[in-house]
């Protein structure tokens, strides 16, 4: 009887099956980064019972009518994973210098940690001269947020290419348990 063929150390039959095992699933959608949406399809993510889209336009009131904040934007991102989103919030402000951007990038934290369409994983945050540059923008324009960190006094997060960003156990600290 001759020996089964192999490829490396394998049998091909082995090979097949682990193959089998592994498009099976993808071709029926049962594996990788499904994406939920949310009820009455508003093509976001679900989350504690509010909508995604609503949840944005209730941070996005109060985050322009934080004084100081001319405009402002809300956008989520995922890695691909549903239980790993980011909230990202960008600041259009009068005054850049660093008194007025303090206040303003502390409040608009705490708003941002109040948000309750889904719990966070991460949170983002810009500040740029407003009005809303039109495109293309130069991002020197935007206001470097490492010259405030300390004075933040958040207990981490990280400044890179001017924008902060947190993870979720950083605002917890700072504000308390959300709810």
């Amino acid at each position: 009887m001759a020996a089964p063929r192999t490829v490396g150390a394998l049998p091909r039959t082995v090979l097949a099956a682990v193959a089998a095992v592994l498009l099976i699933p993808a071709s029926l959608g049962l594996a990788g980064c499904a994406e939920t949406r949310a009820p009455g399809g508003s093509g976001g993510f679900g989350g504690s019972g509010t909508s995604v889209e609503a949840g944005i336009d209730t941070l996005h009131t109060a985050l322009t009518s934080i004084d100081g904040v001319d405009q402002a934007r809300v956008t989520t991102n995922t890695d691909g994973s549903p239980v790993q989103r980011r909230l990202n919030v960008v600041l259009y402000v009068s005054d850049l210098s660093a008194d007025a951007v303090t206040p303003v990038v502390a409040d608009a934290l705490q708003e941002a940690w109040h948000f309750d369409a889904f719990t966070p994983v991460g949170y983002a945050i810009e500040v740029w001269p407003a009005p809303v540059p039109e495109p293309p923008v130069d991002y020197d324009d935007m206001f470097d947020l490492e010259t405030i960190l300390t004075d933040l006094d958040l207990g981490g997060g990280y400044v890179y290419d001017r924008q902060l960003a947190l993870d979720a156990d950083v605002l917890e600290a700072r504000f308390g348990p959300r709810g």
